[in-house]
């Protein structure tokens, strides 16, 4: 299902603060560096460096169920696999696809006197990395990123949304999280935020629908005029 304006109208309404993922909402994070090459070279480093791994990590093309599968192997395994995951993320953001009206979005938010956090199972690192390249650090309040080797912490566990709408010292119906992924959706509506679906590709409006979500759009410039037709809600009273 596609929103309606005047769905989107509803949750821009009453919206303070605008939790985004990164990988998705705000850009194609291997869009120069394809994610199965990711996840190959972080089996390689994995393997140089005496990490066995499980079987669930030996055919994924994503690079975050790869560190997904071996951080539930122990700690150390763990460790090691944020810090080699990092320094990929960090230097695939070098060559990322901004997605198509998110900086427009970013910067709409802010101006509307709304706040922007990202919210994301990638590292904060490669969050900074991205928003510096692009100009973006300064509209950008706090990003809560895969700080922590515990994959029981990422998304669909609700636990960085929580700690997002913890650290604005907001409620969470003064929150709206915009995601692409039934993760995002589960772990919005598990941290009791309403949550905008974007469909970035075929067949994702149906699934993010009946995960939960409030509205999904394939144009985040849906979201943005729906903030601009609402400004005054947001601003303190």
């Amino acid at each position: 299902m596609i929103a309606r304006n005047g769905e989107l109208d509803t949750l821009a309404h009453r919206t303070r603060h605008v939790l985004i993922d990164f990988d998705g909402p705000l850009c194609e994070i291997f869009a120069g560096t394809p994610g199965g090459d990711v996840a190959d070279e972080l089996r390689h480093e994995l393997l140089a460096g005496g990490i066995d791994l499980p079987s669930t990590a030996e055919t994924t093309d994503d690079p975050l169920e790869v560190f997904r599968a071996v951080a539930d192997l122990n700690g150390q395994a763990a460790a090691i696999a944020q810090a080699l995951l990092t320094a990929l993320e960090v230097r695939a953001v070098q060559t990322a696809r901004p997605t198509p009206g998110s900086a427009d979005l970013i910067v709409t938010a802010i101006r509307t006197g709304r706040t922007v956090t990202v919210v994301t199972n990638n590292s904060t690192a490669a969050v900074i990395a991205y928003l510096t390249r692009q100009h973006l650090g300064s509209y950008v309040g706090q990003i809560i990123g895969r700080d922590d080797p515990d994959p029981d912490l990422m998304k669909p566990s609700p636990y960085r949304v929580r700690i997002a709408v913890g650290a604005l010292r907001a409620e969470p119906q003064d929150c709206v999280f915009i995601g692409d992924t039934v993760t995002d959706v589960l772990a919005g509506l598990l941290g009791g935020v309403a949550v905008i679906g974007y469909a970035n590709k075929p067949g994702k409006a149906e699934a993010l629908s009946q995960a939960g979500a409030r509205a999904v759009t394939t144009d985040l410039a849906e979201i943005t005029t729906a903030l601009r037709r609402t400004p005054s809600a947001a601003l303190p009273n």
